[in-house]
């Protein structure tokens, strides 16, 4: 049995993972960031102090039995429309309910884990600690809060210059600081915001030791992927690992955090704060596989997406067929599951 450790946000939990779980012999192990902080998250972290659960169902769901994935998956994400449960969905309220009753975040996962029935594979946090994410652009100004670089009120011309996750009690006193204290009270609060840094998940270190590969998704570099890794110990502890570390490129670069990025920018990135090319394989879409829609094109540079270019020449690059064109351009879960169930195997 080879164990599969991934690391990604968002969509990409449920898309893949109820694909790559039909791989034989493998035992998949999901991180998911805890620095979501949008919309109903956004509430439920302000109010009750809880750390988001929209990725935690992403994965449970994607992980049930088949039978269940589909009508759970829209149940657990049905949102209220009225009085004042508006725009929350139901996950996020059992999630809530569930760490009440057990007192535990940990018992509370496993309860809803038995729940649904997931036995071959385990969902892990990236931290217990409640954390907030932290950018400090070019000209040296800082924004916090994952929903605030994520859809910038600053210029998003700037580049960030360094990125961090840092424990909420530091974000809000930066948060008052920025409006109210002199600027150097502020930079002495961002050095110690920055160096006490929040603990990992202590269960990690068993399952990057124990892992044959460790899995990057793509999504966004710095408020969907760094976080996972940017927290106390993590680094270390995938750079120790012997595991072979998959690297699955952008198709698009994204307004904000990664303008006019090429491949060996994304790369770069990561050696900036892992201090090191960890990379076995690196997966990037094969244009030349595929006639892409002008029409799509278009539209993503309206958004101002590029196509992210492949300005490597490296052993460890595969280029595949990896994309679909459907409504939008993106990853086929079919395809990508198919190239690294080679890889895997």
């Amino acid at each position: 049995m080879k164990k599969v450790a991934v690391i990604w946000w968002w969509s990409w939990v449920f898309n893949v993972l109820k694909w790559l779980k039909h791989i034989k012999g493998i035992f998949l192990t999901p991180i998911v960031t805890m620095s979501d902080d949008g919309w109903s998250t956004g509430f439920l972290r302000d109010e009750y102090w809880i750390l988001p659960p929209g990725d935690l169902r992403r994965s449970l769901v994607a992980l049930a039995d088949d039978k269940k994935t589909n009508f759970l998956r829209k149940l657990f994400a049905y949102r209220f429309e009225n009085w004042f449960l508006k725009w929350q969905n139901l996950w996020n309220l059992i999630m809530f309910a569930s760490e009440k009753i057990t007192n535990n975040y940990w018992k509370a996962l496993n309860e809803l884990e038995h729940l649904f029935e997931i036995k071959n594979w385990k969902v892990y946090p990236a931290t217990e600690e409640e954390t907030r994410l932290l950018a400090i652009l070019e000209n040296w100004e800082f924004v916090i809060w994952e929903t605030n670089i994520d859809i910038p009120k600053h210029d998003s011309n700037l580049k960030i210059q360094g990125f961090f996750v840092i424990k909420e009690e530091y974000a809000k006193i930066l948060t008052i600081s920025e409006n109210v204290w002199k600027k150097d009270i502020s930079n002495f609060l961002l050095e110690q915001a920055i160096q006490d840094k929040p603990q990992e998940n202590k269960t990690l270190k068993n399952v990057f030791e124990e892992s044959d590969y460790i899995i990057f998704w793509p999504w966004d570099l710095y408020t969907s992927i760094l976080p996972n890794l940017l927290v106390w110990n993590t680094i270390d502890l995938i750079k120790n690992s012997k595991a072979k570390k998959i690297y699955i490129s952008n198709l698009f670069t994204k307004d904000w955090e990664t303008n006019n990025f090429k491949l060996s920018d994304f790369i770069n990135v990561f050696w900036k704060y892992l201090q090191k090319d960890i990379f076995d394989y690196i997966l990037v879409q094969d244009l030349k596989k595929i006639n892409l829609s002008k029409e799509f094109l278009t539209k993503y540079e309206k958004e101002w997406k590029k196509l992210v270019e492949i300005d490597l020449q490296d052993s460890r690059i595969i280029k595949e067929d990896l994309i679909s064109q459907t409504d939008v351009l993106r990853h086929d879960v079919n395809k990508l599951t198919n190239v690294l169930s080679k890889i895997l195997n």
